[in-house]
């Protein structure tokens, strides 16, 4: 009888030793599943970091200063400005700012009346809205015009400065960590979306309905995605955006 007891004791002890060893086995199985869930969460979250580690990068602006500071064609005040980005490897943003002074002095003189934007990055824009009794045709050809020895080299090279400094030759990263920075997207966000999207954009026709909201997955209209247009415009879609599809 004694040994029946000992027997049912060993029994039901080594049931409670199963189910603690399933118990555990359970708890190991379902924290391993967490901890994937968890790394699949970072991987996904980190892409766009994956991205830029994987990028390709273009010629260093040291490179290009050096380059168009050797330029036949350019005049006292081009040349002193280029010649000091190359001594301290950047352009002056109070040099930026004297070449667009220049600019808007020509563009004065010969009758216009520019009401530019300071963006972000420091530099200007033109308004998204002209004068309707403007000739569009005539004001793009006298801002060429005035462009010449003051922001047309100089402001092309400031905004590889202020945009790129890290050289990504995928402008979609540009617009894809401006997004994010600003909360518009989340972290999953990827310069891929973006380029995809943008593709999209490029590709639209009359027979294509859909918005930028729905192409983009954001608004882009009116103040409240003036922000969302300016990181659009570091991809290069921001002129797309500008000429015409509609922005409701």
């Amino acid at each position: 009888m004694m040994r029946v007891h000992k027997l049912m004791k060993n029994v039901v002890l080594l049931a409670v030793m199963l189910s603690m060893t399933l118990l555990c086995g359970c708890v190991g199985q379902k924290s391993t599943q967490n901890q994937a869930q968890e790394k699949s969460s970072v991987e996904r979250s980190g892409s766009l970091a994956q991205e830029k580690s994987n990028a390709e990068r273009i010629e260093s602006l040291e490179s290009i200063f050096k380059s168009e500071a050797s330029r036949k064609d350019l005049d006292d005040f081009e040349r002193d400005v280029l010649n000091r980005a190359v001594k301290t490897g950047r352009i002056d943003p109070a040099d930026y700012e004297a070449a667009h002074d220049k600019y808007l002095e020509c563009m004065a003189n010969a009758g216009y009346d520019e009401h530019d934007t300071k963006m972000p990055d420091g530099l200007y824009k033109s308004s998204e809205t002209m004068d309707p009794n403007i000739d569009s045709k005539q004001w793009f050809k006298q801002s060429v015009t005035c462009s010449d020895h003051t922001t047309g080299i100089i402001e092309g090279l400031f905004r590889d400065q202020q945009d790129n400094p890290e050289r990504y030759k995928d402008p979609g990263i540009l617009a894809a960590q401006c997004l994010m920075d600003a909360g518009i997207v989340d972290k999953t966000y990827t310069a891929a979306k973006f380029n995809e999207s943008a593709q999209i954009l490029q590709a639209h026709n009359d027979n294509d309905q859909r918005t930028l909201q729905e192409i983009f997955g954001f608004s882009v209209a009116g103040k409240q995605g003036s922000q969302a247009r300016y990181c659009l415009s570091l991809g290069g879609a921001g002129m797309a955006i500008d000429d015409g599809v509609d922005n409701p």
